[in-house]
């Protein structure tokens, strides 16, 4: 199996080889189409077709409220024959039936004929048409993948029609949508929500998708199997200028300076009355607060990108998240994907693969990305530009804010009309679809036509994607969408928004870090089902804003569009950092350009429309673990974490368990081990060793014996036995109900408790202390391991027997273990090891994890480092084992780490 893009794999020379010998079906689908091809119009015939360049381009969206029946059938012909004009690249049979490289999506005959499917099953379900053509192929090519994983991957199968029968399934498709387009009921009025006609433009907006998803697909092609189709519009005039090994920021990519953003209200939410057609994720309403922020004037560059490339950026674990790095490795990925090596490794030259071809690397065209790429950059720019505030990716409200005024989603909320009242919460007028008024022309607004104020609005409400084609989309609209060009071009080559940033719509998708979510009012709409509502879990990020190849739907101000983050869509990403954040509210000398703190922001994401919650820990506002803590929320998350570990240990059963690992009796509790030698036996009375261990080494030290701490006393058993040397010991443990008992033992020497045999069988036991040890001596107090008592001074010698993987905080809680131990002092640790993201954060966890290189940070050795550096030296170290019995059945093993240490003098 192939884990790298094809194009890694392509010769230095980046030449075709067509001199493989081909079969009579490879003969018809090598070189240009003859007119066999076109099941519809020809594209010179076909609406959209720019006689000046000779290319076929996109027609604008168009309006199902007063589109006319011949606008509805110049729309479908230019989707239709857009399809083919794009898959006419395809060279041979193999072309079409070869697996992806990634196993990921099926192989391109699938996405030949799945639109002229969908069109076909959509308009039965919808009334519009009666029977079908092929019931075999209308059920294989009706649903795509969506893999769940990188490395969820398709088994292609083996038994796909022939080229020319899914060319004749094509046309039948074409013949029978035409003559329906031509004759139906449902074109005769609006097309809206709750009519039979909505489905006509959802077929359209489907077939759209795919032009632009199978372009990705063709992109990821080895270059033998593609060629530029004729008809396609042409590469930005800046794909054949020449390009440098080493690009220099100011000649070869421009300065990406971060441009301030004044916080502000955004309404998320496509009004149901806009006249226009729109997936149902697109629908209802969300308000949001965007606090003031900085965003990159440019979408990241090429060039932009090679420095990290060539600063070892792929492969540096540091800078990716867990799942981006396992990614990562699985794909073997060193470079942007549509990069294409050229010559040794070492040497950092590369090529460009665009969609049909390999050019010279275009340093000022936007990168090309996953989202685990894009997040890995801004982690490593942050650093390389010594910022203690981390840079991240755009969110759908910010994105608003960096438009222009027109193409906001919320600008008709200022504009007092009937549509504004709709998205306020009036009751739309006609339901989704039907509008007021019809699109007024940006010119007349412009030179200051009088309208009335529903025209106004619907004026001020436009969607750039209705107004342009492709024709005229980068004077008119200043973007680079609906096929405008064959490629992405230079991030400088249009105008900024009114806001100052550049390419906010076309050229380049922008992830987001929103996870795909439904506003409050969202709906499924009955035509499409399982359009949306699969990927609301928090697990799909979203995409906005378009890019060279979005049409139609795909370049509206209103698309909401999203991916796994491990896939490609011609998507690259904006550097974004939150701005006037008040850094006296988090812990600043923990935070560092590699551990920067990342101020909480909210997501579209963020306590969505029931039942469509995302499970993902940025879903809700109330659930912030990706976020760096306030010192505030830092001691709410640790007593919480506190709280957790606090119920835990409030059980009879549980209380039952550690009152016969205390105090037995053996003969009782342990009576089938007695017998046992070795480490079982070793293990048996592990708190009275504990305290054994520490009178003796107190003994060897020769330490004053006048006050001893024990942490994590449970129900005191170590504490008794120290007070048989100690003048003083206080035992200290969370649970109150635990040093209940201990008091109870020290007041009446012995307590009765219930033994578990198996199911509801138990045994009365009695626990016993040994008269011989002078109880008072002990103390117990109930109390925070993180948080010691001011006022409870220091001591001669501490244990603390397996806390530190029970702790919210270890490291705090082991600094203040070392400022209580008096110097000469010893201190007895033991411990498991077995870290719980329930009780400590992984970020806080003493060792245990592993760094970039691969090479593991064993606990033991962090914990030694640790206390090292507090004074301490090691005077023993080994291993502590423990029997805890459940039922005369059931035992737990456990096989603690135990060092023993003396704090310098």
């Amino acid at each position: 199996m192939a884990t790298r893009n094809p194009s890694l794999n392509i010769t230095p020379s980046l030449k075709r080889n067509h001199g493989q010998q081909r079969s009579a079906a490879d003969d018809e689908l090598m070189g240009a189409r003859g007119d066999w091809w076109w099941t519809g119009l020809k594209p010179t015939a076909c609406p959209g077709f720019d006689e000046e360049a000779g290319v076929l381009r996109s027609l604008p969206l168009p309006n199902p409220a007063t589109a006319t029946r011949q606008q509805v059938i110049d729309y479908f012909d230019n989707c239709w024959t857009q399809t083919e004009v794009l898959f006419a690249c395809l060279q041979g049979n193999d072309a079409f039936y070869r697996q992806p490289y990634h196993q990921l999506r099926h192989p391109m005959v699938f996405y030949y004929v799945h639109p002229a499917v969908l069109y076909i099953n959509k308009f039965r379900v919808a009334g519009l048409l009666d029977e079908g053509i092929d019931q075999f192929i209308e059920q294989l090519f009706e649903t795509g993948v969506d893999e769940m994983s990188w490395d969820d991957l398709s088994q292609s199968r083996e038994d796909w029609p022939s080229i020319r029968d899914c060319h004749a399934y094509r046309k039948t498709a074409y013949d029978m949508i035409l003559r329906m387009l031509k004759t139906t009921p449902a074109l005769q009025g609006p097309a809206t929500w709750d009519t039979p006609g909505w489905a006509i433009f959802m077929g359209f907006e489907h077939e759209r998708i795919h032009i632009e998803t199978s372009s990705v697909l063709i992109r990821e092609l080895p270059l033998e199997c593609v060629r530029k189709p004729e008809y396609w519009p042409d590469y930005h005039p800046s794909s054949s200028e020449a390009s440098s090994t080493v690009p220099k920021q100011g000649s070869d990519f421009p300065a990406n300076p971060l441009l301030h953003v004044a916080g502000s209200r955004v309404v998320l939410g496509k009004p149901d009355d806009f006249p226009s057609f729109g997936f149902d994720n697109e629908y209802g309403r969300k308000e949001i607060e965007v606090p003031a922020f900085r965003a990159s004037k440019f979408k990241v560059t090429n060039g932009e990108m090679a420095a990290f490339v060539r600063g070892g950026g792929y492969s540096a674990k540091r800078w990716w998240s867990e799942e981006g790095w396992s990614w990562r490795t699985f794909r073997n990925v060193k470079w942007p994907t549509f990069w294409v090596l050229d010559g040794p490794s070492g040497l950092h030259r590369y090529k460009l693969r665009t969609l049909f071809d390999a050019i010279e690397m275009r340093w000022d065209w936007p990168v090309d990305v996953c989202y685990h790429e894009a997040a890995a950059y801004c982690a490593w720019k942050t650093a390389q530009d010594s910022q203690v505030i981390k840079y991240r990716l755009i969110t759908e409200a910010e994105h608003n804010l960096i438009r222009s005024k027109r193409d906001r989603v919320d600008v008709h909320l200022s504009s007092g009309s009937g549509a504004a009242a709709a998205a306020a919460g009036a009751p739309a007028a006609g339901g989704k679809g039907k509008a007021a008024a019809a699109v007024i022309e940006i010119g007349a607004v412009a030179a200051g036509v009088a309208a009335a104020p529903a025209a106004a609005a619907a004026a001020s409400n436009v969607d750039m994607a209705m107004e342009v084609s492709g024709c005229n989309a980068a004077k008119v609209a200043g973007a680079n969408f609906q096929l405008a060009y064959g490629s992405q071009s230079p991030v400088t080559a249009l105008p900024p928004s009114e806001a100052g940033f550049h390419d906010v719509f076309g050229n380049a998708w922008e992830w987001a870090e929103d996870h795909f979510a439904a506003f409050a009012g969202f709906k499924v709409h009955p035509y499409y089902e399982d359009f949306s509502s699969p990927c609301f879990g928090g697990l799909h990020h979203m995409i906005l804003g378009g890019s060279f190849m979005s049409t139609g739907q795909l370049a509206s101000k209103w698309a909401r569009y999203q991916f796994r983050p491990h896939f490609f869509q011609h998507a690259t990403f904006r550097l974004v950092q939150s701005a006037a954040v008040d850094l006296s509210l988090y812990d600043t000398e923990a935070a560092s350009p590699e551990a920067p703190i990342l101020p909480f922001f909210e997501t579209s994401c963020m306590d969505a429309a029931e039942p469509y919650v995302g499970d993902h820990p940025c879903c809700s506002k109330a659930r912030r673990e990706r976020f760096t803590p306030t010192r505030e929320e830092e001691v709410e998350r640790n007593n919480a974490k506190l709280a957790a570990t606090k119920q835990s240990y409030e059980t009879d059963a549980l209380m039952g368990q550690y009152l016969s690992l205390h105090f037995g009796p053996l003969e009782v509790a342990f009576a089938d081990y007695l017998a046992e030698i070795g480490i079982l036996a070793d293990g048996l009375d592990f708190p009275k060793k504990c305290g054994d261990m520490v009178t003796s080494w107190a003994a060897n030290t020769g330490i004053p014996t006048g006050r001893a701490l024990d942490l994590g006393c449970a129900v005191g058993r170590s504490s008794f036995e120290m007070a048989r040397m100690f003048q003083q010991v206080v035992g200290i443990d969370l649970s109150q109900t635990f040093i209940d008992m201990a008091n109870q033992m020290k007041t009446d020497g012995s307590v009765g408790y219930r033994l578990k045999v198996e199911g509801d069988i138990a045994t009365e036991v009695v626990a016993k202390i040994d008269p011989a040890i002078d109880a008072s001596r002990c103390t117990f107090l109930q109390g925070d391991a993180c948080a010691l008592p001011a006022d409870l001074g220091t001591f001669d010698a501490v244990l603390a027997a397996n806390l530190l993987c029970r702790v919210p905080d270890p490291a705090l809680c082991l600094k203040q273990i070392a400022d209580a131990v008096n110097p000469g002092g010893v201190l007895v640790l033991t411990s498991p090891f077995t870290w719980l993201e329930e009780y400590t954060a992984k970020a806080k966890w003493v060792g245990g994890t592993v760094d970039e290189a691969g090479n593991a940070l064993r606990c033991a050795d962090a914990l030694k480092a640790m206390m090292a550096e507090h004074g301490f030296s090691v005077l023993d170290e080994g291993k502590a084992p423990l029997v805890i019995r459940e039922t005369v059945r059931k035992y737990q093993l456990i096989l603690a780490h135990k060092l023993v240490l003396q704090k310098a003098k």
